[in-house]
């Protein structure tokens, strides 16, 4: 561990459990993948351009103690990180809006997990196809049982991340509003107002004949259960 997963600020909102890890993990559906690309063309991303730093969102999944990310071979921030820099991957949830009686105290309620490493790719063609199907059941669980294999050229149109888990950071915020004792009595409603992921009804593709919603479509949920 380098120290880049130490938590700084509010300390004690940090989580150790890989368990509490793993679960916003698997219910993220987006990870935002921050690195420093250009450099001058030195082989990691560069293509002439001075280095800056780069931040895109990105699906990803999670595969035992690794973390899978994936897109177009053609994608500069992917040729920069399976290049051997260093990554920062970040997942969060968003639970609820924290109303306090200021402004100032105003917050939100959130999960968030921040993952540090260097990416390997995943090269292996019978791996590969593991880690695609991983990625596609992480978004609509079932979902590989009810559509066809991917095709040799789509597994070879596609590049695979694989980050390892060794070294992250989770904060975690929760509970009311935290609110001066001066403004207690003010005249402002205040409390949590929850936030999650909206599901509504199942739209069909127009050139697909009439059929029933499969139940993996239909009784698509995610989030905390009981």
């Amino acid at each position: 561990m380098s120290g880049k997963s130490e938590l700084r600020r509010k300390p004690e909102r940090s989580v150790a459990e890989t368990a509490e890890r793993d679960a916003v993990l698997d219910e993220g559906l987006i990870a935002h993948v921050g690195l420093v690309a250009g450099g001058g063309g030195d082989g990691r991303g560069g293509d002439g351009d001075g280095a800056h730093p780069v931040v895109i969102p990105m699906l990803c999944a999670r595969l035992g103690d690794r973390l899978l990310l994936h897109g177009s071979p053609a994608s500069r921030l992917l040729r920069t990180a399976k290049g051997g820099v260093e990554v920062c991957v970040t997942v969060t949830l968003l639970d609820g809006l924290v109303l306090a009686r200021s402004a100032f105290h105003h917050s939100m309620n959130y999960r968030s997990v921040v993952v540090f490493g260097t990416a390997s790719e995943v090269t292996d063609p019978e791996e590969k196809v593991v880690a695609l199907d991983r990625l596609t059941d992480h978004i609509v669980p079932g979902r590989m049982a009810a559509i066809r294999p991917h095709t040799d050229a789509e597994i070879r149109g596609t590049t695979v991340l694989s980050l390892p888990l060794d070294e992250w950071s989770m904060k975690v915020r929760t509970g009311p509003p935290i609110d001066d004792d001066e403004d207690m009595d003010a005249p402002a409603w205040a409390g949590v107002l929850p936030l999650g992921v909206r599901v509504d009804e199942p739209v069909p593709d127009p050139l697909m004949s009439e059929r029933e919603v499969p139940s993996h479509v239909a009784d698509w949920i995610r989030g905390r259960q009981g």
